[in-house]
């Protein structure tokens, strides 16, 4: 009893203590951090740049903004002064259009057997070039194609990038929808137009009857109802419903009576299709790659595939939903390095959500 008493006391007067030399460390660390945000600063000359330490996702960020040069010599001279302070380079990302921009640094020191990692954000405004030879990242707005259920959107989820999803209208889909949006993505409507939709259980109806009683109105009109709020409509394949013009008409204008004037059309090219679009003044946009094969074959080279083929603005790239496997794949192989940017597909629209209206681009 009496050595449980004296352990007790023993951890009553070590505790105090402990915490006292814990802020201590903190306290040290803290003055280090904001000595060397300052003397990075300096590199570039006194009242040049500021400086602040903050922190991000409980990591430690060091942001420097500069109304000064960042070329080969600034770079060389910035990475010295860290290697010499006892930090590794763990990666550098950038984003700069013309003259303006930032650059991540990721760093890490070793402190006994603690790894202290920090991040280095350097906003640089100039007129001269920035370092090297800058290209802008690769814009995509992933499209996953006819959601269906909520493991299907846990799976594509985990990719933590912007994701615009076509929900395949069932009596699921409103739920699914609101799930959605609380994870701060964007549903849009999967249309299926195939002829056989239209149909009755008995009988299938023509083209001729399709338009003559008026039955692509009340479908999408019902389509877009099961979903609830979505940005727009997604057609989903290429048959005589959607490559001729009367029809063609018909689906634009009943996207209309629904105030839906947003419209991804798909990755096979049809003339008739858009042109119609373009003529009733119908937002529009194209699959330009369809990843539903190489999911299959080979998603683990799937993101070095996109990186090479986008070149300028921004592509839509379509995944199929049901290939949970796909996302798996995906998430594990996608390397936050930069060089791809995710945008939400009504973004490539010229969507503006901040003014709520549909901007030129």
């Amino acid at each position: 009893m009496e050595k449980l008493r004296k352990y007790i006391l023993a951890i009553f007067i070590a505790a105090p203590l402990m915490l006292l030399a814990q802020d201590a460390a903190n306290s040290d660390e803290h003055e280090e951090l904001n000595t060397l945000a300052k003397e990075i600063s300096e590199l570039w000359g006194e009242k040049v740049c500021a400086s602040q330490v903050t922190h991000k996702y409980e990591e430690t960020v060091i942001s420097v903004a500069c109304n000064a040069e960042y070329r080969s010599a600034e770079r060389d001279r910035m990475l010295d002064y860290l290697f010499k302070k006892g930090y590794f380079f763990r990666g550098e990302s950038y984003n700069v259009k013309g003259t303006t921009g930032h650059y991540w640094y990721k760093l890490s020191k070793k402190d006994g057997s603690r790894t202290q990692n920090i991040f280095v954000r350097l906003h640089i405004t100039s007129q001269a070039a920035p370092w090297g030879s800058v290209k802008p990242p690769a814009q995509i707005a992933i499209y996953v194609d006819n959601l269906s259920s909520a493991d299907e959107l846990t799976a594509w989820q985990t990719l933590g990038v912007p994701i615009s999803f076509g929900l395949k209208p069932t009596e699921s889909a409103k739920e699914l929808q609101q799930q959605i949006e609380e994870y701060k993505q964007e549903s849009w409507v999967a249309l299926d137009l195939r002829q056989g939709t239209f149909s009755e259980i008995d009988q299938t109806a023509s083209l001729r009857d399709i338009l003559e009683q008026d039955l692509i109105g009340p479908h999408i009109k019902n389509s877009l109802e099961m979903v609830g709020n979505a940005m727009g409509f997604v057609i989903r394949d290429l048959n005589n419903i959607t490559t001729t013009v009367a029809p063609a008409r018909a689906v634009f204008n009943a996207m209309k009576a629904e105030e839906k004037t947003m419209v991804l059309l798909p990755a096979k090219y049809n003339r008739v299709l858009s042109t119609t679009a373009n003529v009733m003044g119908m937002n529009n946009h194209q699959v330009n790659y369809d990843m539903a094969l190489m999911c299959r074959k080979d998603a683990g080279k799937i993101w070095s595939y996109l990186k090479g083929k986008v070149t300028s603005g921004a592509v839509v790239v379509r995944f199929p939903a049901k290939d949970k496997r796909c996302a798996y794949r995906l998430s594990r192989t996608m390397r936050h390095d930069g060089k791809l940017e995710f945008k939400e597909l009504s973004r490539v629209f010229g969507y503006n959500p901040a003014s709520k209206d549909l901007q030129e681009k």
